[in-house]
């Protein structure tokens, strides 16, 4: 969102999503979420706060981190910087790789907790940078080289075999990827566990113990946060009141909806709507 910091995007006729972000607000927050996509985030400058699950990390200059597809994640900048986002969309990923990607091997790279050497990795990476203000088509060419080249390195040199039981097939990928445009265009509902069970043919056990292994998060789980993702953009640029974007993002009570937001925000709805509204 765009009030939470300043994000510049180059994606036009790109194979992937590219963004940098400037924030100079030490309580500038990006909330919990995830995406299908993998996320490479690639400090420029300052420093970056980034919690993937239950682990932190602080970025400083020069570090690199990827997140894997559906890992729950989000960041603060504790001080003024510049970041640069590099998102692969899965199903990019899943051609480039001939369908290995997730099947055989998941990303493996964070210079936070490991010192490898990384040179080459940053070398593209900078280079890239300088490429993103691309205007000629020759630019652009440039620039989508120097993706593929990045893509190649890390695949070359930043993988981790898929542990035993957590690979996703083909199939998989496709099971998942309809159950979650289902939650997308039905968060509103109940859509309790039976129910998305029963729609997708599976008893609730099952359903169950399927989602949780493949989205490594309990269904249950994942539809809240789903929920908690629409609300920010309804606080802070709609009139509706706490009650009505409650019920417009599918919560069943107001209850409910405070003690899931002040958990995920740490802030109540009120506080949020207040202090982001006044630096519009």
């Amino acid at each position: 969102m765009s009030y939470l910091h300043e994000s510049i995007k180059f994606n036009r006729g790109l194979p992937v999503n590219i963004f940098t972000f400037k924030s100079d607000n030490p309580k500038r927050i990006i909330p919990k979420h995830w995406h299908m996509s993998s996320e490479l985030i690639y400090c420029l400058s300052g420093s970056l706060v980034i919690w993937i699950e239950s682990k932190q990390y602080v970025m400083h200059v020069g570090d690199v981190l990827i997140i894997n597809p559906n890992e729950i994640h989000s960041s603060q900048s504790p001080e003024q910087n510049h970041v640069l986002v590099i998102q692969f969309p899965l199903e990019f990923l899943q051609r480039e790789t001939d369908g290995k990607f997730l099947t055989e091997f998941e990303f493996n790279l964070n210079t936070i907790n490991n010192q490898k050497r990384v040179a080459s990795t940053s070398h593209i990476l900078n280079e890239i940078v300088n490429y993103m203000k691309q205007v000629t088509f020759v630019e652009k060419l440039e620039l989508i080289s120097k993706i593929y080249a990045l893509l190649g390195e890390i695949c070359a040199c930043h993988t981790k075999k898929v542990r035993v039981g957590f690979e996703k097939s083909k199939e998989d990928l496709v099971l998942l990827g309809n159950i979650v445009g289902y939650i997308q265009r039905h968060y509103k509902e109940s859509i309790t566990l039976p129910e998305i069970a029963q729609h997708f043919g599976y008893s609730t056990s099952y359903f169950s113990r399927l989602f949780s292994k493949r989205m490594n998060i309990t269904y249950t789980r994942y539809l809240k946060q789903t929920r908690l993702n629409k609300v920010p953009e309804l606080l802070v640029n709609s009139k509706k009141t706490l009650l009505d974007i409650a019920m417009d993002t599918g919560f069943s009570n107001y209850r409910n909806f405070y003690n899931a937001f002040m958990s995920n925000y740490q802030m109540s709805p009120k506080q949020y709507r207040s202090y982001y509204q006044g630096r519009l």
